[in-house]
């Protein structure tokens, strides 16, 4: 992954300033998707653990919880379950050399029980325990914990920063045009735009989606377009945080040719919708409907 921070210069010097000891027990970064949120929090427990950031990456100190697969069935988890938070409790009884960090990567993937149990460990943790949370928005996560955390959020970058770190990677104007609007001050975006041709094709083929959904003007013809799109979809996680970078990028195509377009906001609305317990399909038909309504 990269390890490059671009943009976010408030945060750094924040991060910089702050003397170890006083450095949060927790401390809580949100910010859009690829915006930068695990480059920061890495460079925080580099911090931390007096090494560099593509040390962290790997460093036996850090522990990185995510929703992870199902060990019976091997299908991806939409959560993370409360054992997973409860077992944390084992590292008090471990001597470990330097901090022990705690990252988790989506706090999306914590619900109501898994929260409550992670608040129990953060009411009482060792000298040497850190907790990083990363979310989009600090609705996602409980009030309590919030309460306990220092807060970063990282805004969108300015294109002018990110164009200057593609055109130093060698990016052709065209290509840093296409890559800054899908990227829309994310830089993780733009450069995957840029370097990976696998993304770079989705991209475009869903842009080709994007543009036949607005010229349908069937029942059948939505109908059919909906159910192609849903052809590889399930319902976990990661099928979610997919749909849910979809509809940034038709918010940004419809931005550019409708700037008042109601589905920019219907969109906004869903984005959020899609990480509770609300069926991803029925929130699409939604937008679509809006779509081609007006």
């Amino acid at each position: 992954m990269e390890h490059k921070i671009i943009g976010h210069e408030r945060v750094v010097n924040y991060l910089d300033a702050i003397a170890l000891e006083q450095f949060p027990h927790t401390l809580l970064i949100t910010g859009p998707a690829h915006v930068g949120k695990t480059t920061v929090a890495l460079f925080a427990a580099a911090r931390l653990l007096g090494c560099a950031s593509e040390r962290a990456e790997t460093h036996p100190n850090i522990i990185r919880l995510t929703a992870g697969v199902d060990p019976k069935t091997g299908a991806p988890r939409a959560v993370i379950p409360v054992q997973a938070i409860r077992e944390i409790r084992s590292l008090f009884h471990i001597q470990h050399a330097g901090p022990q960090i705690i990252l988790i990567e989506r706090a999306e993937e914590l619900q109501q029980e898994s929260s409550n149990a992670l608040l129990k460990i953060m009411e009482e943790p060792g000298t040497n325990l850190f907790f990083i949370i990363l979310a989009r928005n600090e609705e996602s996560v409980l009030a309590t914990i919030k309460s306990r955390a220092a807060r970063l959020h990282l805004s969108a970058v300015p294109d002018a920063l990110i164009r200057h770190e593609l055109a130093s990677r060698g990016a052709h104007e065209t290509e840093i045009k296409s890559a800054l609007e899908i990227g829309r001050g994310r830089p993780g975006i733009a450069i995957a735009y840029i370097r990976d041709a696998t993304f770079r094709e989705r991209v475009i083929a869903e842009r080709i989606r994007f543009a036949e959904i607005r010229r349908c003007r069937t029942t059948s013809a939505v109908e059919k377009l909906i159910t192609d799109f849903f052809a590889k979809k399930d319902r976990h996680i990661e099928a979610r945080a997919e749909l849910a970078e979809i509809l940034e990028w038709w918010a940004t195509w419809l931005a550019i040719d409708q700037p008042s377009h109601p589905a920019i906001r219907q969109i906004a609305k869903t984005i959020p919708l899609l990480f509770e317990n609300m069926h991803p399909r029925l929130l699409i038909e939604r937008i679509v409907i809006e779509l081609v309504s007006c």
